[in-house]
């Protein structure tokens, strides 16, 4: 059955990807952008675009936006991408995000509305001051791990602290959530298969494939509650499709950030 869906941040590499999947087999698309000279691209592609700064707009404007479309599924896929310093990025990647959580707790409480919420995260997002480093990492993981943070920091702490009010407040809100984190992002063909939960985190992933992922989230109830790293297949071992992937994220219940944050 199609569904409605709302990508937040709708003009990213990986929310058009993901536009041009779900509006090809028929879902309805609306996409939250802050330039209108964006809604072009979107219209071309089959989605319906809202012009809205995530920046700008308060927990109530939000809900307004989120009780007009009734989505079936909300999806945060907006940033900052580095463009206006460390306040933006705060801003954007960890306020805006809070606030799109607050407002769809807001909008299902008050208008009997109950649309699960993906949130596009960044894999190895955790809080490397007081918790253990994963168990599943090599010494290559580590040594990324800490590339990673030394060269975008600022952003990882906005994902952590936004990735944290998500799972921390949730007794409260109520969402029906689950956590996308994929690895480093390239503009490569997607080639369907991927490796997925504890992975590790030297293997970059195209943005195809994490759409692609992002659909067989969308398409799976049982995904609530999991978080789960992204990268991709590299024809090694543990590679398997995009759909697999997800299945046994479902069937395993992973959640890769659980005693991280």
């Amino acid at each position: 059955m199609p569904k409605t869906i709302l990508i937040l941040g709708g003009s990213g590499r990986v929310a058009l990807c993901l536009t041009r999947l779900l509006t090809t087999r028929g879902d309805t698309v609306h996409s939250l952008i802050r330039n209108p000279s964006q809604s072009q691209t979107l219209i071309s592609l089959g989605a319906k675009p809202v012009v809205q700064s995530l920046e700008e707009s308060s927990v109530d404007d939000l809900a307004e936006t989120f009780i007009r479309i009734r989505p079936d599924v909300v999806i945060w896929s907006a940033g900052a991408g580095g463009k206006g310093g460390p306040e933006r990025t705060k801003a954007i990647d960890h306020l805006a995000a809070i606030r799109s959580m607050d407002a769809l707790a807001l909008a299902s409480k008050s208008h009997s509305i109950s649309p699960r919420y993906i949130m596009v995260s960044a894999i190895d997002v955790r809080d490397r001051d007081t918790k253990p480093t994963p168990p599943w990492y090599n010494d290559a993981d580590k040594a990324r791990s800490d590339k990673t943070w030394g060269a975008i920091g600022t952003y990882m702490l906005a994902k952590l602290a936004a990735d944290k009010a998500l799972v921390q407040g949730n007794a409260e809100r109520g969402l029906e959530y689950t956590i996308v984190r994929p690895s480093g992002l390239t503009d490569e063909k997607g080639s369907g298969m991927v490796a997925v939960g504890e992975v590790g985190c030297t293997r970059s992933v195209s943005r195809e494939d994490v759409a692609g992922v992002l659909v067989a989230v969308v398409d799976r109830e049982g995904a609530k509650g999991c978080v789960f790293d992204v990268v991709g297949g590299d024809g090694r071992s543990d590679e398997c499709g995009v759909e697999e992937g997800v299945e046994r994220v479902v069937r395993e219940k992973i959640d890769c950030f659980e005693g991280f944050y």
